[in-house]
Order: C-alpha cells, then sequence, then structure tokens
C-alpha cells in the first residue's frame, strides 16, 4: 500500500511539473490538459484492466500525440521515463519486453519524422534499455524467489508429514501395546480371581483370600496402566488442533478458532481424527492459494445427531471461477468413508467448506 501511495504522489508530481513548464513558457495548456487528464485516466485504471500492458502503450502513445501538438519533448520526457521505468516493475517479463521494442519502434518512427531532436531520442533511448535491464533483475529476483518459496513449501510439507507418521506411529504401537497387556494380562488376572473365588468358597482357606486380594490389586494396576498409555499422548479432536496450530504457524495463516463447549473431549477414532485433520488442512492450503486473505475461520460443534460438526470459512475478494477439483473430490471421499458428509458453498464473500461425521468410540 506504501508503494502504491509513492507511485501516485510521483506520478501526480511528475504531471504537475509538466504543466507548470507548459504555462510558465507559455505552451497549448488546453492540450497539455487533456493529455494529462486522459494519461491519469488510464493510469488508475490499470488494476481494473485484464491487459495492463494496453494502458502502458496508450499512455506512452499519447506523448508523441502530444509532441504533433506543439508540446515541446522535453517536457514529455519525464512523463516517458515514469511509465518507462513504471512498466519494468509492474509489467510481466514477456510483456515488458513487447512494450520496450513497442517504445523504441515508436521513438524511432518520430525521430525519422523529425518530431523530436536526436539528443532526445539518444536520452529515451537510454531509458528504455536501463529499463529493460532493470526487469530482467527483478524477473530474475523473483524467479529466485518463486524457487525458494516453492522448496519452502516442500520441505514444510514433507517435515509435516514426517511427524503426522510418527504421532500416528507411536498412537498405533501404544494402542497396540495396551491392548496386548489388557487382553493377556488382564484376562488372566480376572480368570485366576474367578478360581480363587470358586476355591475360597469350596475349602474357606484365609490364604486363598489374600492371593484374592494381590491378584485384584494387580488386575486394578494393570488397567491404571491400561488406561495411563492410552491417555498420555493427547488425542481426538484435541491432538487435530495442535496439527492445525503447527500448520498456522509454517503457513503464516491467521485461523481463528470457535469451540462449542465440550466438543474437545468428544470420544472420536483415530480414523476419523485423521480425516478430519486432512480435511482441515486441505480446507487451509486451498485458502493459502486461491483467497485473496490470509483469515480463516474454523468451527468445531456437536450437533443435535450427536455428530462433529466442522465449518471452515475464508474470505474471498475477487469472484473467481470455482472448480471441484481434485483436493475437495479426495476430501470429500475421506469424509464418505467415515460415513460423513461434506458439502462445499461460494457466496459472494466468503468460500466455506462444511462436514459432518458420526461420533465413535475411540479405537
Amino acid at each position: 500500500m506504501q508503494a502504491l501511495i509513492i507511485r501516485y504522489i510521483a506520478l501526480l508530481f511528475t504531471i504537475g511539473v509538466f504543466l507548470i513548464h507548459i504555462l510558465l513558457n507559455g505552451g497549448p495548456v488546453t492540450n497539455a490538459i487533456v493529455i494529462a487528464t486522459a494519461i491519469l485516466c488510464l493510469y488508475f485504471t490499470i488494476p481494473l484492466s485484464k491487459i495492463p500492458i494496453i494502458n502502458y502503450l496508450i499512455m506512452v502513445l499519447l506523448i508523441p500525440i502530444g509532441v504533433a501538438l506543439s508540446i515541446d519533448v522535453v517536457y514529455l520526457l519525464p512523463l516517458y521515463a515514469f511509465f518507462i521505468m513504471e512498466g519494468a516493475f509492474q509489467l510481466k517479463h514477456r510483456e515488458h519486453t513487447i512494450y520496450i521494442s513497442s517504445l523504441v519502434f515508436i521513438c524511432i518512427a518520430i525521430t525519422l519524422l523529425k518530431f523530436v531532436p536526436f539528443i532526445s531520442f539518444v536520452l529515451f533511448i537510454s531509458i528504455c534499455i536501463s529499463s529493460y535491464f532493470v526487469s530482467q533483475l527483478l524477473w530474475g529476483v523473483k524467479e529466485k524467489s518463486g524457487l525458494y518459496t516453492g522448496l519452502l513449501g516442500e520441505y514444510r510439507t514433507l517435515k509435516r508429514s514426517f511427524v503426522e507418521q510418527e504421532q500416528l506411529a507411536r498412537a498405533e504401537e501404544r494402542t497396540k501395546m495396551a491392548r496386548d497387556i489388557h487382553d493377556s494380562v488382564g484376562h488372566k488376572l480376572t480368570a485366576l480371581l474367578m478360581q480363587l473365588e470358586v476355591l475360597s468358597i469350596e475349602n474357606n482357606m484365609k490364604g486363598i483370600n489374600d492371593i484374592k486380594e494381590l491378584a485384584r490389586d494387580s488386575l486394578d494396576e494393570t488397567r491404571n496402566a491400561v488406561r495411563q498409555l492410552k491417555t498420555t499422548e493427547v488425542s481426538g479432536i484435541q491432538s487435530v488442533i495442535q496439527l492445525i496450530r503447527k500448520l498456522e504457524m509454517e503457513s503464516h495463516l491467521q485461523i481463528r478458532f470457535t469451540f462449542e463447549k465440550g466438543v474437545l473431549s468428544l470420544p472420536i477414532s483415530n480414523r476419523q481424527s485423521i480425516v478430519l485433520y486432512r480435511v482441515l488442512q486441505e480446507s487451509l492450503t486451498n485458502a493459502m492459494k486461491y483467497s485473496d486473505s490470509k483469515e480463516v475461520e474454523v468451527i468445531l460443534r456437536q450437533n443435535s445427531l450427536r455428530q462433529v460438526h466442522f465449518i471452515v470459512k475464508n474470505k474471498v475478494l475477487k469472484l473467481k471461477a470455482f472448480e471441484f477439483g481434485f483436493g475437495l473430490t479426495n476430501m470429500m471421499g475421506r469424509v464418505e468413508e467415515i460415513g460423513g458428509e461434506l458439502r462445499v458453498n461460494r457466496t459472494e464473500d466468503h468460500f466455506i467448506v462444511e462436514g459432518t461425521f458420526p461420533i465413535k468410540e475411540r479405537e
């Protein structure tokens, strides 16, 4: 925004100096005002133009028209210089090459027609060459920056995938260990207690009661160990939120979470947690790619049908064509696999991904 204001001030200053010189030297003021007005109109409509190079070409074509209308080229050179250098920063590399080539052709033509002196021609060509080299430099910087951004994005994706796989592997291993302990030791201790109970009734032996107490204590300790093993790491929706928070820091998004009371403690399976995370991740990735805003709202609640209800909403400043691509299709397939439903809505101001899936006990 600051750069835009500086550009506007520079243009207005250049046109102001141009008009003052015309006025002080008795030039055709009316013609100068008409040309200046046309240039300003074209310049301020550049953000609305789908092909900005056309605006730039028309603006520079107005300058030789000004020469034909008896305006001294010396007054027009600052405007030429401004638009030539402006094009290096605002136009794409190929467009700028076409732009500079057109300007050189125009300059040669008006020089051969003797509308401008040779010294003005040399100065103009020098400005064009400088603008071309500036454009080359900027293009190289943008290309390297794009390559760096792409590599950084790939690195973050791989790192995040590695962390997710590691967490899932640990969770699966802990669940397997808990099941094995519960199934083997727990069942055997329970069977031992039942046999001791029968023996104590039949024989009424005091020592058996001590063994029963020891077995009961061992069973309680085993159950506590299994419970601790299952709950040592954060699971369910809370683990999903932790992963999304990491994604928020890496992507520089501003995510606003809204949680309904009790939603973080809802019992969902590991598979549901993975699907919920993948859907939220894909929604945030779409927001990064296609949204003009870095603000995203994520809402999690439990509806009246005892389903997890999630909404991802991001602002859309420009109206773009909406296509149901592979990412959205993949999200819908994931949610349907766990018995849920996914909906995608597009309004004038927002892009909304909304879905539900049933709550099941953790695996």
